[in-house]
């Protein structure tokens, strides 16, 4: 009798892991996509500030029906939509989500409600889905209908809800999840708070047949085969938003292909640009990638010849958020305000080709009769470049620096050349850093004032969308709404970094946006 509580431990430990199988753990393998969601009724802490802004705004779901709505709901079409609302929402995933799309079109969706949350949740769905079968453990009820061609079924079974959809021949996915069968557990390159993976395999496998052909160039059935997994994930910690992502390549499908996506060299140091809302700067052989590309082309029957060979392996991207300027003046500029540096091999050489694509540019999207390619000298702070004219649309500024140079998208980019540097930065200098010595890539970013102008963007954005009285003025309050809202954000939202690294035959990323919680 002593020997029983041992036995019955014993036991229960073996069994703890099919008890507590995460729901990766659960599907099929060889899905191509997969979305992975986790913990969210535990990090949801961190966003009640956000909430509370958000239901003040009115812009909560409910909210939004009420302001777009046509006409009043009758008690049981709102019990109806309220049921939904309860089921769509987040903690429907509190402790766990997950979607898996497989290559023959299948689907599977499974949730996990928090604690706190599964009693009323489950009590909804069995209102919801009436009755109900019981199968293998689960309560399922079919959703097609009799002959259809791709079937779809729900249910649940204690503590965990499905919805999966396949097609009605020739798809395994309901014996594997439902009866046990077939090969299971997704594996996923990341962990996080939301797991988004693709992998590639699954589709060039489908695409085998077709590129097994005797036309189909070698280079394009290469390129098809190199990408082999791209992860990406979000946590939220105390600091704020914490991001990382992989990109897995088969060096050996396409040699040249994967050289140039995983070239290992250093880009520009980010201290001596200009101090701006967003600063990047890359390493990437834009020479070797012209090179592909006029080769890929050409196995295609395709006459192109980008020759870059003038430039070098280094660009960078500096973009600003002008402060005061007026949103209906912003939007007259479709380029934006941004610093565009291309390294400079041979700098008379790419300064030609750069001219010659913007008259080509130009000659392409000027109406006849009206504008034209002008070229005027500009000088801004000791720096001599050129005004170019774009037909009728924004000029941009030219600036040759000798080692590289410098596209400018509008004049108030083109003055912040002669700015303050990001060196003066007193955050930039302390998440500085974080950086690595051996980044491909490097990036810094103070996205506050961004999405402020984001939202007041919208606000003078929306009378374009509709001619309707009625609906430009619901349109017109729920701009408002979420410019107010997104002005919130911007309040809380502060600088980040991020960085890419190359590890074998990956490209392996990190970043971090401070939040104020």
């Amino acid at each position: 009798m002593k020997r029983r509580p041992l036995l019955v431990l014993a036991l229960a430990l073996l069994l703890a892991p099919v008890w507590a199988a995460s729901l990766p753990a659960m599907a099929p393998k060889g899905a191509v996509f997969t979305l992975y969601l986790r913990n969210l009724a535990v990090k949801k802490a961190f966003f009640v500030d956000f909430q509370a802004e958000l239901e003040r705004q009115r812009l909560t779901a409910k909210d939004l029906l009420a302001l777009f709505g046509d006409e009043e709901l009758d008690p049981d079409a709102q019990a109806e939509l309220e049921r939904f609302l309860k089921l769509a929402s987040l903690d429907a995933v509190g402790q766990e989500g997950l979607l898996a799309v497989y290559p023959d079109g299948s689907f599977l969706a499974l949730a996990r409600p928090a604690a706190s949350a599964a009693g009323s949740f489950f009590d909804e769905l069995k209102k919801t889905l009436g009755e109900t079968k019981p199968y293998r453990g689960w309560n399922l009820k079919r959703l097609s209908q009799e002959g259809d061609e791709y079937e779809l079924v729900a249910g649940y079974r204690e503590g965990t809800a499905v919805m999966a959809g396949f097609p009605a021949k020739g798809s395994s996915l309901a014996a594997q999840l439902f009866e046990g069968g077939g090969e299971r557990g997704l594996e996923l390159a990341l962990d996080g708070d939301l797991v988004l993976q693709i992998d590639f395999p699954p589709l060039a496998a489908l695409a085998q047949p077709f590129l097994a052909g005797k036309d189909v160039p070698k280079r394009l059935a290469g390129l098809v085969r190199t990408p082999r997994r791209y992860a990406s994930a979000l946590s939220v910690v105390k600091q704020g938003l914490e991001g990382k992502s992989v990109f897995a390549l088969d060096r050996d499908a396409d040699p040249e292909l994967a050289g140039i996506l995983l070239k290992d060299c250093r880009p520009w140091p980010l201290a001596d640009f200009p101090k701006a809302d967003s600063v990047a700067s890359y390493c990437f052989p834009l020479p070797d990638l012209a090179r592909y590309l006029n080769g890929l082309l050409a196995d295609l029957g395709v006459g192109f010849d980008l020759d870059l060979d003038a430039f070098g392996d280094r660009l960078a991207l500096v973009s600003l958020a002008v402060p005061g300027q007026a949103p209906a003046l912003a939007l007259q500029k479709p380029l934006g305000d941004l610093l565009i540096y291309l390294e400079a091999k041979d700098d008379l050489t790419a300064e030609t080709t750069l001219l010659t694509w913007l008259q080509m540019l130009a000659a392409a999207s000027t109406p006849e009769g009206e504008g034209g390619f002008q070229v005027e000298r500009y000088e801004v702070g000791g720096y001599r470049g050129k005004r170019i004219t774009l037909g009728i649309g924004q000029p941009v500024f030219l600036f040759n620096l000798g080692d590289r140079l410098v596209l400018a998208t509008s004049e108030a980019a083109a003055q912040a050349l002669a700015g303050p540097k990001l060196a003066e930065d007193p955050t930039y200098r302390r998440l500085a850093l974080r950086y690595p010595k051996d980044a491909v890539m490097l990036s810094y970013a103070n996205a506050g004032p961004a999405i402020k102008l984001a939202g007041e963007q919208l606000v003078a954005t929306m009378p374009m969308f509709t001619e309707d009285p009625k609906e430009l003025q619901a349109m017109m309050e729920f701009g408002q709404r979420l410019a107010k809202f997104l002005a919130f954000v911007g309040e809380r939202v502060g600088a980040g970094v991020g960085y890419t690294r190359i590890e074998g035959d990956r490209r392996e990323s990190y970043g971090l946006t401070e939040v104020r919680w």
